[in-house]
């Protein structure tokens, strides 16, 4: 699969720039850059529970799961948003008990720019191989690569910023307050990520009229069937599509085989977040 080979591709590429991030933090006893290194690891796990919930969410629906097993893309998310609370605590603590003196240098800027580089390699990736396959999941994996690579620029100010921390009160240090914001930032992104997908789970978004026009317009393109009834359900970032048709009796079983074939190919065609597509004649 095309979209899961990009993922690893930015899987590995996140991995380097964790270690990378850690490593130069712990080196240098830099708490910012170690409180980023956490959020670095976190878009890491996030690339593998994504390929996870790809490969269980395009399962087809059975008697158990009748509506496919699309609301596994919400529990991916709301693993990683609890994963994300329990590193804000985590980064909380080093704020209080971490006792490294930081001295800033320019090798650290130097690691940052490398960093800097790998994590624009990464959203460009998954930005536009995401729009090239129409992949829901690559663009939301975009965003949190972005947002990873904003908190990495912030990083970098702080070090700039730590540079004239002699001209400050003694009582200011850059480096925590630096660390005390990403806490702040990864409370914020978690909390967030954890109700939008809770709400998403208990509403499972049922009728989702967004693509109902458009997959109409497809379907009354097959003159040998009559839609009787249509529902459309969107699930996480996917959707599937449950209908009746009215069959023209004169066709063989081979004949509307064929055309069943022909529609739910031409409505993949249509929109590629079509995942699952049931056809039941009446």
């Amino acid at each position: 699969m095309k979209e899961n080979k990009i993922i690893i591709i930015t899987m590995i590429l996140n991995l380097v720039v964790a270690i990378i991030k850690l490593a130069t933090g712990l080196i240098f006893s830099f708490s910012t850059l170690i409180s980023d290194s956490i959020q670095s690891f976190i878009d890491f796990i996030t690339d593998i529970t994504s390929i996870i919930a790809n490969r269980i969410g395009k399962r087809r629906a059975n008697k158990t799961y009748p509506f496919g097993y699309g609301q596994v893309y919400y529990l991916a998310n709301l693993f990683t948003g609890f994963l994300l609370f329990l590193i804000g605590i985590f980064i909380v603590y080093q704020f209080f008990f971490f006792t490294g003196k930081f001295e800033p240098n320019t090798a650290i800027g130097i690691i940052l720019l490398v960093v800097l580089v790998l994590k624009f390699i990464v959203v460009r990736l998954l930005k536009v191989f995401g729009k090239k396959y129409k992949s829901e999941l690559m663009i939301e994996a975009s965003k949190e690569s972005k947002a990873d690579f904003i908190s990495t620029v912030v990083v970098l100010v702080v070090l700039i910023l730590s540079l004239f921390e002699s001209y400050l009160p003694s009582f200011i240090n850059i480096d925590k307050i630096g660390s005390f914001g990403m806490a702040i930032y990864v409370f914020y992104t978690s909390i967030k990520m954890v109700i939008s997908n809770i709400r998403g789970i208990l509403t499972n978004d049922e009728e989702n009229n967004e693509i109902k026009e458009e997959v109409n317009n497809e379907l009354n393109k097959f003159k040998e069937i009559k839609i009787k009834r249509i529902k459309i359900i969107k699930m996480s970032t996917y959707y599937s599509i449950f209908m009746q048709v009215e069959v023209n009796e004169k066709l063989t079983i081979k004949e509307y085989l064929k055309i069943e074939k022909r529609i739910k190919h031409q409505l993949r065609l249509t929109n590629k977040l079509i995942r699952f597509i049931d056809i039941e004649p009446v």
